[in-house]
């Protein structure tokens, strides 16, 4: 994993990056008004390279360490960056089970971890950033009602595909997604979770996934769950 240096908000941090594919060794990233909607979905930060064509997740610590030192010892230090569990990598491998599932997921480039311990931007994932596909979030919310559940429909669909190959969704809503200009589905924050094998088990982690809030209102997380639980096998 080779050093890398990415400078973001005019600061400079080093990372040691994973490269599945050649990334220059310095890289300024920006920061345009289009990351707002990504960020306003989740608690990532967005970035991208001078050639708006490769896209930089930052996550950042749990725990600030002048605040909660033991807790950002413990979690964000020991059990993430120095186990090899960082959020980017974790995501690498989620994003490769997706594909063997059958679903599409954007094209990974990159991920790594901090150098700096005290650097709270902790974990690095590169990704292509898809100019051709527009976020599931603000599709979702442009759409009537029959067009939004028909979305829905087809997240469902491909969750029940995931499902047949032993895992689901960790954070299943719309933001996780992009809609290609044919409605297709292209995952782009691809974190799964290995289901259990007992049957009523698996249930409550395929209910689990869903969230009022993250589906926009009880009455879509119902309907996702009518809709799984009558398919489920």
């Amino acid at each position: 994993m080779p050093l890398h240096r990415l400078a973001m908000a005019g600061q400079w941090h080093w990372y040691l990056l994973h490269d599945r594919r050649p990334l220059d060794r310095h890289l300024r990233l920006e920061h345009p008004e289009a990351m707002q909607p990504l960020e306003d979905v989740g608690s990532s930060r967005f970035y991208l390279d001078a050639h708006g064509t490769r896209l930089f997740k930052i996550v950042t610590d749990k725990y600030d360490w002048r605040q909660r030192p033991m807790k950002w010892l413990l979690r964000d230090l020991l059990e993430k960056r120095l186990s090899g569990r960082f959020a980017g990598y974790r995501e690498y491998r989620s994003n490769r089970i997706i594909r063997r599932a059958g679903l599409k997921a954007v094209e990974c480039h990159a991920y790594g971890v901090a150098i700096n311990p005290f650097n709270a931007l902790g974990s690095v994932y590169v990704m292509d950033y898809r100019r051709d596909a527009v976020s599931g979030e603000p599709f979702f919310l442009a759409q009537g009602e029959s067009g939004r559940l028909a979305l829905l429909k087809r997240m469902c669909d491909e969750a029940l595909q995931l499902i047949e190959h032993g895992y689901a969704h960790r954070d299943f809503h719309y933001g996780n997604v992009m809609v290609d200009g044919d409605g297709g589905l292209i995952w782009i924050d691809t974190h799964v979770r290995k289901l259990p094998a007992d049957p009523q088990r698996r249930r409550a982690c395929v209910a689990a996934m869903l969230s009022p809030t993250k589906l926009q209102g009880e009455a879509y997380r119902r309907w996702a769950l009518e809709y799984l639980e009558a398919r489920l096998v």
